[in-house]
């Protein structure tokens, strides 16, 4: 293969420009009918939404298009509005404000959407000059520019988010990995309301165009074929992540066929990859800086996602890329198709920097983190602890996040108060103890409540991860205990107690117990106790406690079974559970040699259910 120099598309010229232009716009539209027609499943307000974020977008970036032409308009450029007309077509801001727009969740607010595109048009594009003249991608900045600072609005639902059939208690693919920290290198799907396929296909909720990984991977080909991208960038990009994805799934002993889907398949990589890392603009102009910068990116992506706790960290991987460009092209200068062997050797060098040092920050991560289990016992007593399967050989990723917020005021004057919003994630395992509790939104309103709050605040979040669900959810916000209270911060501290009960208000808890005993001549009676988690109607969870086996090989049986009969309980409908005309001893929740010990977990689950 042959490196050959060619310019960049703006460069050869407007119509050559333009037709590559309006192929781009026809493959935004696609992506942006995709996730018109998907909102509309779930509502008409999405739906139209997902119509009007586009077009206030479009609106702001032509407006700034006008102010631009009529500051620059000179009488020597003839009727001003064929130079507006002339200005609009050769700066394509509807291009901007399409893969703006398109990065941005459902329930971003417009104020938000206009401002970032202001910013990406004026501040980016025209501040150097327009088309063709910018260091960065102006799409790419807006989004950054409204990341740093409206994150808490950049939300993926309008209201109540329970109607998002893909999103789990409100929390994004994206957002519930970002929850996990260093943890979710050896994470999966499971927990989430989405599968694979519904990842690729792009049915579920994130930003507004970025879920379609398939279609857009296959407009990007397209693009590709009609040469209005060049393969390069893309194919090394996602070919970096991917096989710097296979080395941390082969190094973590996890599967390496889905870690390597999800990264490819989660968030925007995809549409980083076809739609903002190849901008014709602040892209490398060679076919090797191409490539190059695909490499570098893919580097960066892998590297802010694992070491960075940011899943989505393609739009700064992409932006750190866009600084390498100018230097890129220095680098190529000249015709490309010499020292071949010398540039294929510094991709290559820069694709072993990714796989090793993605590969052992990985590696250290997982062996820090631990060995293997499944099943959490950090809720159990001492007498259980020991003959249920232990977790600590493996890091505890949340088996669900649930999302709340609580919104409200210190007064009753709105403009001397503000109202402030409190949102919490909580983080549970799969016996639905809390794992951690993540906070953002508003606090306080800063001075001494600030500093008062945020003296005690880690101290409150540690308390209340100490407690169960069931503790949480019976705490009276007239009376929190004194380890969740700040003295004259009462109301954050009972805005935080609200979101976190918001946050619960869907779980249903019920305990049970059952006593038997297999030989009375030689042990004691064993009573087991459980905790039943339900939602909306269905076994959620279930948590052990008190004594299950008597130990030695029973203990050994009873572990290596467990999750097996875990599974077929958790997913059951309450009413499905209770109609069982008996103990079911032809299914998965019977264990051959430990009749007793099968016998007492379900009649503790029909004690709990039936109270």
């Amino acid at each position: 293969m042959k490196f050959i120099v060619t310019p960049g598309p703006y460069q050869r010229g407007k119509s050559k420009t333009g037709i590559i232009m309006r192929d781009l716009m026809i493959a935004l539209l696609i992506v942006w009918a995709a996730a018109i027609a998907y909102n509309f499943t779930i509502g008409v307000d999405y739906g139209v939404k997902a119509i009007l974020m586009v077009l206030v977008a479009s609106v702001t970036t032509i407006l700034c298009d006008v102010l631009v032409a009529a500051i620059r308009f000179k009488k020597e450029n003839g009727k001003f509005g064929q130079f507006l007309l002339i200005s609009i077509r050769d700066n394509f801001s509807l291009i901007t404000a399409l893969i703006f727009a398109l990065t941005l969740p459902i329930g971003t607010p417009y104020y938000v959407i206009i401002l970032g595109s202001i910013f990406g048009t004026l501040l980016v594009k025209y501040a150097f000059g327009g088309f063709g003249h910018n260091l960065f991608n102006p799409a790419l900045f807006a989004r950054i520019f409204v990341f740093l600072t409206f994150a808490s609005s950049l939300v993926p639902h309008l209201g109540d988010a329970s109607v998002v059939p893909s999103l789990t208690a409100g929390a994004t693919i994206t957002s519930a990995y970002s929850a996990l920290g260093f943890k979710w290198l050896t994470a999966s799907l499971a927990g989430l309301n989405v599968n694979m396929s519904q990842l690729w296909l792009g049915f579920y909720s994130g930003a507004l165009g970025e879920p379609f990984a398939l279609l857009i991977l296959l407009l990007g080909i397209g693009l590709a074929a009609r040469k209005v991208l060049n393969w390069r960038t893309p194919a090394f990009y996602i070919g970096t992540v991917a096989v710097t994805a296979l080395i941390i799934a082969l190094l973590a002993g996890i599967n390496p066929l889905d870690y390597v889907l999800i990264h490819l398949g989660m968030g925007g990589l995809m549409f980083g990859a076809i739609f903002m890392l190849t901008d014709p603009v602040s892209s490398p102009t060679s076919p090797f800086g191409k490539a190059f910068i695909g490499v570098i990116a893919g580097l960066m992506t892998v590297l802010i996602r694992i070491q960075g706790k940011m899943p989505e960290g393609v739009m700064f991987a992409i932006a750190i890329a866009n600084v390498f460009s100018p230097l890129i092209d220095r680098f190529a200068s000249g015709m490309t198709n010499q020292k071949l062997t010398q540039k294929w050797l510094v991709i290559g060098s820069l694709l072993f920097v990714s796989l090793s040092l993605n590969g052992s920050i990985a590696l250290v991560r997982v062996r820090g983190l631990g060995g293997s289990s499944s099943i959490d016992t950090s809720s159990l007593s001492s007498e259980t602890s020991s003959e249920i399967p232990s977790s600590s050989e493996e890091p505890i990723i949340p088996f669900r996040v649930l999302s709340g917020s609580y919104a409200s005021s210190a007064c009753a004057d709105e403009e001397y108060c503000p109202v402030q919003t409190q949102m919490v994630n909580v983080n549970l395992d799969e016996a639905f103890s809390i794992l951690s509790i993540e906070l953002s939104g508003t606090n306080t309103t800063g001075g001494s409540y600030r500093t008062k709050w945020n003296a005690q605040e880690t101290a409150i979040v540690d308390y209340y991860e100490t407690l169960s669900i069931a503790e949480i959810k019976a705490i009276d916000q007239n009376a929190i205990p004194a380890e969740a209270f700040v003295a004259t911060v009462t109301v954050t501290s009972t805005r935080l107690l609200l979101a976190i009960q918001d946050a619960l208000a869907d779980v249903e808890v019920y305990t049970g117990s059952a006593t038997s005993n297999a030989e009375p001549e030689h042990y004691d009676d064993q009573t087991t106790m459980v905790t039943v988690y339900v939602i909306d109607g269905v076994i959620a969870s279930i948590a052990l406690g008190g004594t299950v086996t008597t130990g030695g090989i029973y203990a050994t049986i009873w572990n290596t079974n467990y999750p097996t009969i875990y599974e077929y309980y958790v997913g059951m409908t309450v009413v499905d559970f209770l109609a069982l005309p008996a103990f079911p001893t032809d299914s998965d929740a019977f264990v051959a040699g430990l009749t007793y010990t099968s016998q007492r977990v379900y009649d503790a689950i029909v004690d709990a259910l039936t109270l």
